[in-house]
This record gives C-alpha cells, sequence and structure tokens, in this order.
C-alpha cells in the first residue's frame, strides 16, 4: 500500500511540474486597452470596428468656456477623445460666442500658422461691418456635431509625445436666404504632449492633400454629395459609400457613443 501512495504521490508531483510549465510557458493574454484591435468589436452599423471609448470624456478638467475637456492622461485613447473633444473649436462659428471660443483655442493649442487658419473664417464674419443673411438659432454660422460623424482614426500615436488623429464630423452650416445645410467632412489635429493633449497643427485637409505626409489622405467629407436637403447630419449607408468611394477605410473606426 505504501508503494501504491509513494506511486501516485511521485505522479502528483509530476503533474504539477507540467501544469506549472504549462502556465510559464503560455501565460495568459494581457487585458485589451481600449486601443487594441482585440477590444473593438467586429463592426458597426456602417462596417467599422467600434471603439470602447467615447466622445465628451477622457478628461478631468473644463478649459475657460466650461465645456472643452481637458486634462488628458496621455494615452494614445486620450489623444482621440481630445481630438474629437477639440473639434468644436476648429469647426465652429457663432459671432456671440467667438471671442471665447479663441481664449480657449489658445488654452488647448500652441501658436503657429494653423491658428490663423482654422480662424479665418470666424475673424472675418465677427469684423464684418454686415453679416451675410442666413445665421440659425442664434447666430450660428456652422455648429459641428462630432457624434454624428462618429469616427475616428488614429494614424500615428506616442504616449505623452506627439499623436496625430483624424476626425469625422458632422455639421451644419448657414445658407444665404435658405435653411441651414447639413455636412460632413473630416478634422485633422496633430497634438503634442505638454502636460496636457495641445494642438500643434490642424486643417481640414481638402481631397488630395496629406497633411504634409503625415496621413495617407484628407479622409471622407461631403464635398461633391448632394445633400442640398438635409437638415440634419444624419448618417446613412448611401452617404457613407459616396463619403468613402475613393478614400481608404483602413484605420477608422467608431466612437462608441456616435449617434447611429
Amino acid at each position: 500500500m505504501r508503494k501504491h501512495w509513494k506511486l501516485l504521490t511521485a505522479l502528483g508531483a509530476v503533474i504539477l511540474v507540467i501544469a506549472v510549465a504549462v502556465v510559464l510557458l503560455n501565460p495568459p493574454a494581457p487585458a485589451a486597452k481600449p486601443d487594441d484591435p482585440s477590444s473593438l468589436q467586429a463592426t458597426g452599423k456602417f462596417g467599422f470596428p467600434v471603439s470602447g471609448i467615447k466622445i465628451r470624456e477622457g478628461g478631468t478638467k473644463t478649459a475657460s468656456d466650461g465645456k472643452t475637456i481637458t486634462g488628458y492622461n496621455g494615452s494614445c485613447d486620450s489623444a482621440a477623445q481630445a481630438a474629437a473633444n477639440y473639434t468644436h473649436l476648429i469647426e465652429d462659428v457663432n459671432v456671440a460666442t467667438w471671442a471665447q471660443q479663441k481664449k480657449t483655442l489658445t488654452e488647448v493649442g500652441k501658436q503657429g500658422p494653423w491658428v490663423e487658419r482654422v480662424s479665418y473664417k470666424g475673424d472675418l464674419l465677427t469684423t464684418a461691418k454686415e453679416l451675410p443673411n442666413g445665421p440659425f438659432d442664434g447666430g450660428w454660422f456652422t455648429r459641428s456635431d462630432v457624434a454624428s460623424g462618429g469616427l475616428y482614426r488614429v494614424v500615428s500615436c506616442d504616449e505623452k509625445k506627439k499623436s496625430v488623429v483624424q476626425v469625422f464630423t458632422g455639421a451644419i452650416a448657414a445658407r444665404v436666404s435658405k435653411a441651414p445645410a447639413a455636412f460632413f467632412q473630416t478634422v485633422t489635429f496633430e497634438l503634442v504632449w505638454d502636460g496636457d493633449w495641445k494642438i500643434s497643427d490642424a486643417a481640414i485637409v481638402a481631397n488630395g492633400q496629406d497633411f504634409g505626409g503625415r496621413v495617407k489622405d484628407g479622409g471622407p467629407m461631403s464635398v461633391g454629395t448632394e445633400m442640398d436637403d438635409e437638415v440634419t447630419p444624419v448618417l446613412r449607408d448611401d452617404l457613407v459609400s459616396a463619403f468613402f468611394k475613393d478614400i481608404s477605410r483602413e484605420g477608422w473606426a467608431e466612437y462608441a457613443n456616435a449617434k447611429r
């Protein structure tokens, strides 16, 4: 009987050694980060992977306008959130709030030629002696709705250093003597880390341009697509097909709270 017990004990020890070796040679996979491909759903409504990150989240503070989110942790996920949360500073124009918007832009950005480029339209309207007909809902000439576009592409990212992110956003624009019309376009950001993600360059890149070689293409936009009957930016299958007709879908993902 003792021999049997000794044999069983020896076999148990061998099994334990084998089990430990299996664990050591095949460690469990680390938890996926939100921006890892394994953390994305297979597809969303329009065929893009869906991220776990959300628009209007990611920071711990707000800028002086009381709504622009700041205070990011420097991750690549937070760069994608910062780009979404900064988009209204590039897209929106309201003559009543333009001064505050430009002030906020200086808080979340670094000075450079890009500032004048993205501020040109707002500066022109706010200094005009006579405003054109068409502003809506209390002085809006352009008002973005990032969630209605709801897509982003992290082109490159080095945590707490530099990131290039493209955001596909919806918006509404005023038209002279007509109702405002919806449109979609891509805003491209270069962000650098300075205790927070700061805009170091930004552009609404036209088709055929590549943001100085930093992106593959300018991203999708509704220019050239018939949308005259649209009054709110609602994305549909036919629009997605038209916008991405000659533009790569590679790398694009949906924010978790995109409007669909």
